[in-house]
């Protein structure tokens, strides 16, 4: 034991002498390095040089033999690194399904009195409510959504077609004889406002608060709400009762002479022309659903047909066993996904539920 004393106060001595000596290392090592930092701030280049000759004679640091050690290991990186225009080519791109025509099924959610005929125009609120023009009566009235009469309105002229401008709550009706724009509105029922043309005035359609509309020997013609400015888009003589409507940058248009239903841009260039007069006879309201696909009303063909937004397939969607007698409008609701079409005399109206 007492041997044994005797080593650990022997090893413990030489511990403590090798701190002591560290010690006065590291504060050598510190005095030096703060020589250093000055030398480089305030000594020229020749100032510097001797000065570290200097430090190397003084033997500070001439008894370190290294200051560490430097590794050069390779690993496997499990990181792959991909070229930007590769990665952008790898992008997934979603696809949004559109609906085919041939899945769309109609079923009718209501059958309205319309308590009236000769109706020309018809349109869905965003309150469900539904309102209709009376050609004849030069009226226009508006229904609940169950059904019954909310209100009319006495209009100074045959009214024909009929839209809703969401922006500041009002009605747009293509009046005949005079022809003229009148504006409804809806908060106080009362006409608004006259926009007097020097054309006729058919049906109408919205595009960013431009009015494109059916202008007979005019042809296709858009004009500004804001500061009543005309231009012509399609400079061809249409016949009278003819019906429009947009979708993105598309125009489109009933011929009932011709049976036709035209597509064209905004800038009045032909896209595709539907003509199947075993299928569409007499054709009058029209519009377009939210994948394309467009609902044309046949008069003296007593039916429905929606045509692809190619205009290369269609299919009847509705028929006299539907209720159909001589429909003249139809309006279609992007928000509800409903159809209405209004019959021409017989004062009657369906709302159908498209899914």
């Amino acid at each position: 034991m007492k041997q044994l004393n005797e080593l650990k106060e022997k090893k413990t001595l030489k511990i403590c002498q090798l701190m002591a000596s560290l010690e006065k290392k590291e504060k050598e090592i510190g005095e030096c390095q703060n020589s250093l930092l000055n030398i480089k701030k305030h000594a020229t280049d020749l100032q510097m040089f001797l000065s570290i000759k200097q430090i190397e004679e003084d033997n500070i640091i001439s008894d370190i033999r290294s200051f560490g050690e430097v590794r050069i290991e390779s690993n496997p990186c499990d990181i792959v690194l991909i070229k930007k225009k590769a990665r952008q080519a790898q992008l997934m791109i979603p696809i949004v399904q559109t609906k085919s025509i041939e899945n769309i099924k109609p079923t009718i959610h209501k059958t309205i009195d319309t308590q009236g005929s000769y109706v020309y125009g018809c349109c869905i609120l965003p309150d469900d409510r539904l309102v209709f023009t009376y050609y004849s009566a030069r009226q226009l009235k508006v229904f609940s959504n169950k059904g019954s009469k909310d209100f009319e309105v006495e209009m100074p002229s045959n009214p024909f077609d009929i839209l809703y401008i969401r922006e500041d709550n009002t009605l747009t009706v293509s009046t005949d004889t005079p022809c003229t724009i009148t504006i409804i509105n809806l908060e106080t029922k009362q006409i608004m406002k006259s926009i007097a043309l020097d054309s006729n005035i058919y049906g109408i359609a919205l595009k960013d608060n431009k009015l494109i509309y059916s202008g007979n020997d005019k042809g296709i013609r858009m004009i500004n709400l804001n500061d009543e400015s005309i231009c012509d888009i399609v400079r061809e003589k249409m016949p009278s009762d003819c019906y429009t409507a947009t979708f993105r940058d598309n125009i489109y248009h009933t011929n009932n002479q011709k049976n036709t239903v035209t597509c064209y841009n905004l800038q009045g260039k032909l896209q595709w022309t539907f003509h199947y007069e075993s299928v569409l006879q007499t054709p009058h309201g029209i519009d377009v659903d939210n994948d394309g696909n467009v609902f044309v009303v046949g008069y003296i063909s007593n039916n429905v047909v929606v045509i692809s937004s190619d205009g290369k397939r269609h299919r009847k969607l509705l028929t006299v066993s539907d209720g159909l007698d001589c429909p003249m409008s139809l309006h279609y609701s992007g928000t509800t996904n409903q159809l209405l079409v209004a019959n021409y005399i017989n004062s009657k109206a369906f709302l159908l539920n498209c899914t």
